[in-house]
């Protein structure tokens, strides 16, 4: 089901959707939250329900914790999972701060 997904996710009509989505959200976290997300989780509803997972929010949810749960178990779910997170999550930049000020010291 991960791999069907992640086909899914990068086939015509669905990748220029999800790649519209995350030009519109930037690097913003919340923007993706809010505008990525949803469309990604459209498409995986109809890739889970070919394997017996209901296509909504309740399906999506087992659908995950299944994954988590097998993932412990499967090296390869695993790297399909983390290659399903890096697909739809952006990449966050840390810029380490300087050193702390304090008052009045």
């Amino acid at each position: 089901a991960l791999s069907d997904i992640l086909d899914a996710l990068k086939e015509g009509e669905n990748f220029q959707r999800l790649e519209e989505a995350k030009q519109s959200a930037g690097n913003d976290m919340l923007r993706t939250m809010q505008i990525v997300f949803p469309v990604a989780t459209n498409i995986q509803m109809e890739v889970i329900e070919r394997y017996g997972f209901p296509s909504d929010g309740e399906g999506i949810i087992r659908f995950t914790q299944a994954v988590k749960m097998y993932e412990k178990q499967d090296e390869e779910i695993q790297q399909l999972n983390q290659s399903l997170k890096t697909l739809l999550i952006p990449s966050v930049t840390v810029i380490p701060s300087g050193p702390e000020q304090h008052n009045g010291s």
